[in-house]
């Protein structure tokens, strides 16, 4: 597996630490200078991607997906290397191949701490798979998709995109389907405006000013307009307009998350207020569809507790309290009253 090197595990802290030392040793520094940092270093590259395992993305392509929590993008390359681009971080992470199917995918993955990460927003660990699912049906793909409560983007022809802050984690998954051996060609509710694939256009994060004092520590820096002359006025204004702009695209931000915690209040008020039942049987199949003929997605047990979220003739679509949700014979439950 690939190690990185040691100038990218350094990163930043060596620039900061040299600059430090330059201006003790220097003598003719009298206050806190203005520095740009780096950014945050990144990954040099991966591993080729084995041939038994299902990806996505080739290398040198890119991703840009207008997701429920936001814009991210996703760069492929090279080899099992993904970088990652949201709310104005870029971070990379060199995947794993999966040695057995994990949710019917042979893809790609990382779960826990990067050896080559530095936090941003408090996101330490990440939790991420790439992969192709298969389903027999496109009511299969769409149960599958409420079963993983991940708020999705995707589109017509499968192309499948989930991300979210859990915490101190960066959960994203990107997952190609397939229906019935090919790609699909409708998928309901589907946008395909939300989600762009194309060659790779590498743009490293944009960093700020800050103040660096001697002893090696930094401070926001602030710039003062009042006292500086038009060229440099100029500038601050040009600055301040960029800052506009990162404020608008946060405040964007912001309002998704706000919509995605409103609509999961609701959902879950929905919840609340729906009839409730009982497993009735001792091992009950819980299906994909209203029908005997659908695949099952698990078995339940007497006693588990439901909520009926719909009606379909002699059959109830429930959810557990785990989340989880299919399709159920009405006389294998017992209705609370």
């Amino acid at each position: 597996m690939f190690q990185p090197s040691p100038a990218a595990l350094r990163g930043r802290s060596t620039i900061v630490a040299a600059l430090a030392a330059l201006f003790l040793l220097s003598g003719c520094v009298t206050g806190p200078q203005v520095v740009t940092p780096e950014p945050p270093a990144i990954p040099e590259g991966g591993e080729a991607v084995p041939e038994n395992n299902e990806v996505v993305l080739e290398d040198g392509t890119q991703l840009v997906a207008a997701a429920p929590w936001g814009r991210i993008k996703i760069e492929a390359g090279p080899g099992m290397r993904r970088v990652y681009t949201w709310r104005g971080h870029r971070r990379g992470v060199i995947l794993e191949p999966r040695t057995e199917r994990f949710a019917g995918s042979m893809g790609i993955h990382y779960e826990g701490q990067p050896p080559v990460w530095e936090a941003a927003d408090g996101i330490t660990k990440v939790d991420i798979e790439e992969g192709q699912r298969r389903f027999e049906t496109v009511d299969d793909a769409m149960i599958w998709m409420q079963i993983r409560r991940l708020r999705y983007s995707y589109t017509n022809d499968g192309l499948v995109v989930g991300w979210k802050p859990k915490g101190d984690t960066l959960v994203v998954e990107l997952w190609q389907f397939y229906i019935d051996g090919e790609k699909p060609t409708s998928l309901p509710n589907a946008d395909d405006t939300r989600i762009a694939t194309g060659p790779l256009e590498v743009v490293p994060q944009e960093m700020k000013p800050v103040l660096m004092f001697a002893d090696g520590h930094t401070e926001p820096y602030t710039p003062k307009t009042a006292s500086k002359p038009a060229a440099a006025q100029s500038s601050q204004a040009a600055k301040a307009a960029e800052s506009k702009a990162e404020a608008a695209a946060a405040s964007a931000a912001a309002s998704a998350e706000k919509a995605a915690a409103a609509a999961d209040k609701k959902a879950a008020e929905e919840e609340e207020s729906a009839p409730r039942a009982e497993i009735e049987g001792n091992v009950v199949n819980i299906r994909s569809r209203a029908t005997t003929d659908s695949d099952v997605l698990w078995q339940a047990k007497k006693g588990d507790s439901v909520a009926i979220l719909k009606e379909d003739r002699d059959w109830r679509y429930v959810e557990f309290e785990d989340g989880r949700k299919g399709w159920v014979a009405n006389f294998l439950l017992k209705h609370e009253k």
